[in-house]
């Protein structure tokens, strides 16, 4: 049972440790185009061997092992595995008191459903993207957990109804089209017929959730399932769609210092032209249908302020019905995909993934 508002300080949910959410980074500020052009890479295949990837990259495996090694360690980069279409997904907006922000911040980024967390621009201090088991669920985190924190004094929430376009598809465009045909060439097959999940499918994907490219031994002992399923079951699942790995890395220190979110109003009947469409804008990081009075949310990554008014601009002049009911800057992101932020971006910790569970009788108000 989900924990009581009482219980918050105690609970491996809500709380967090000292030092987690630390106020200055601790990475290392470089990342070159070497950088980009293998976070590039692990994008398209992120479990190729260093040797596939250090031939697209024109080196040896041992150097992109060691490159890698040195990215993941300063919290430049780093892998997530995540199991799309198990969950409800929920973008929930915090309006708080602003003495209460670096408390809450803190809080909601503990919450292991509670995957994404931003602080931003506007009415609404957080912006939080969580998963749920189902409706209920989410209205029970919105109502009996995050609106009973103190100082919270509102919570916007709007429910996933269809991704166009998520973090894990975008790419920097480092690399040529030889290069990704290269590393795209074992990814052709067609996907296996979708099958229901099996027993001990989503303890293999949380297990995978930290590190995207964790060990087939590694993952067995943990799961116990043997290495030979391990192996099978991965490949299966991530051809399916039903487990998706990606690589991100500190957008800062890479180039892309500025976050815009758009909550926008379109006819129902545009949506899915406007996702298609949207899909080929290289700086779109997400579009999803939603719920509320703005039915679309949009997120871009731009490498300036002035950026977001072309961007805006180009909105406008390419569908025509777009409204903009709401613009949001993200003044800091906290947590990404699970992992915590520093403030320039680079990762300093990581809580797994979960979903928030449907409440019981017990738990119901």
């Amino acid at each position: 049972m989900a924990p009581m508002v009482e219980d918050m300080a105690e609970s491996r949910d809500i709380a967090i440790s000292d030092g987690l959410m630390p106020d200055s980074a601790t990475g290392a500020a470089g990342f070159g185009e070497p950088d980009l052009d293998l976070v590039n890479a692990l994008q398209i295949d992120p479990r190729a061997s260093w040797t596939r990837i250090g031939a697209s990259l024109g080196v040896d495996a041992t150097t992109v092992a060691r490159r890698w090694q040195r990215l993941t360690d300063s919290g430049l980069a780093w892998m997530t595995a995540y199991p799309p279409g198990l969950a409800v997904l929920g973008y929930l907006r915090l309006h708080c008191r602003a003495d209460a922000v670096p408390t809450l911040s803190e809080r909601v980024c503990a919450i292991d459903c509670v995957f994404s967390v931003e602080r931003t621009s506007g009415h609404f201090q957080l912006n939080l993207s969580v998963a749920a088991e189902d409706a209920a669920a989410l209205d029970d985190l919105a109502v009996r957990v995050l609106g009973r924190l103190p100082g919270v004094l509102e919570v916007d929430v709007s429910v996933g109804m269809r991704l166009y376009i998520e973090g894990g598809h975008w790419r920097p465009g480092a690399l040529d089209p030889a290069q990704r045909t290269l590393l795209a060439q074992d990814r052709r097959l067609p996907p296996p017929v979708p099958d229901r999940p099996r027993a001990g499918d989503l303890e293999l994907m949380l297990a995978l959730s930290p590190d995207g490219r964790r060990s087939a031994a590694e993952l067995a002992q943990q799961t116990g399932l043997s290495e030979t399923t391990v192996r099978r079951r991965l490949a299966d699942m991530t051809r399916s769609g039903r487990l998706q790995i990606r690589c991100d890395f500190a957008q800062q220190s890479a180039g892309w210092p500025v976050n815009i979110n758009y909550w926008i109003r379109l006819p129902a009947g545009e949506l899915d032209a406007f996702g298609a469409e949207l899909a080929q804008w290289p700086e779109i990081r997400l579009c999803a249908a939603t719920t509320g009075a703005g039915n679309v949310l949009v997120i871009a990554w731009l490498r300036s302020q002035h950026e977001c008014i072309l961007l805006e601009n180009r909105l406008l002049q390419s569908f025509p019905n777009l409204h903009i009911t709401e613009r949001q800057l993200t003044l800091r992101a906290l947590k990404r995909m699970g992992r915590l932020l520093a403030p320039n971006g680079s990762a300093v910790g990581c809580i797994p993934f979960g979903i928030w569970p449907a409440p019981t009788p017990s738990g119901s108000s």
